[in-house]
């Protein structure tokens, strides 16, 4: 059971990753579209689309930007109520890091972000990593696992909830990529993978607009971080 939730843990790791790189050349393509909007996005298989004003402001009743142990909580009252109507149970934890939960059979695992203690350093010298790591962590993204379920039978779902998607990176040839929703507040990855020559779907990512581009900010400045502090002292000596 430990070795099947490390591997677990490292796909997910390794599928948000990237993920955020996607949401960089996203952000990167809406800035040139929003200059020159008769220009094509590079490396898209079409235009954005106007996502007609739908809002993603969370996932389900968990709005981003959440704190860890207000998720958490909730999810374990959920789970040890008699009056719940779903099957809920939190599989693994680690604080201000990730929940995974297991609902009617299908994982959801919720993502969580906090500043780096060096980025923050950086502005607040006084800072002890005490009251760094006291600091809740907020949620920024969840991602669902399921059996595979045909992918045009997930997009309908998509399209009733949030209108139609507005990029897709899906290859016909190959039936690997995303159709992706571009919302006010967020993205929607909807992943696509082959079996038996048809397109079905075992992923979907919702991730925060805002914390996306927070995330990609302030990991340029956490690479730095270290330079800029030795910086720092050299200047203040």
């Amino acid at each position: 059971m430990i070795k099947a939730m490390k591997r677990l843990n490292v796909f997910f790791s390794v599928r948000s990753a990237s993920l955020l790189t996607v949401i960089a050349a996203l952000i990167v393509v809406s800035h040139l579209a929003a200059q020159a909007p008769e220009t094509k996005p590079a490396d898209m298989n079409q235009p954005a689309q106007d996502p007609g004003g739908r809002r993603l402001a969370g996932f389900a009743e968990t709005p981003w930007m959440s704190e860890y142990t207000q998720v958490k909580d909730r999810f374990s009252a959920l789970s040890e109520s008699a009056a719940s109507v779903d099957r809920i149970e939190i599989l693994m934890a680690v604080r201000n890091q990730y929940i995974l939960i297991k609902r009617n059979d299908v994982l959801y695992r919720y993502n969580f972000y906090k500043t780096p203690y060096e980025v923050l350093k950086l502005t607040n010298h006084d800072l002890q990593k005490e009251q760094w790591e006291e600091a809740e962590a907020v949620l920024y993204q969840v991602k669902i696992i399921q059996p595979f379920i045909a992918s045009d039978s997930i997009s309908k779902k998509l399209e009733v909830a949030y209108g139609p998607r507005t990029r897709s990176t899906v290859k016909p040839e190959t039936k690997r990529g995303a159709d992706i929703w571009e919302l006010e507040g967020g993205f929607i990855f909807q992943w696509y993978e082959p079996y038996n020559g048809r397109p079905y779907t075992r992923t979907i990512d919702y991730i925060s607009d805002e914390l996306a581009r927070r995330i990609l900010k302030e990991r340029e400045e956490f690479f730095s971080a270290e330079e800029l502090d030795l910086l720092r002292k050299m200047i203040v000596r």
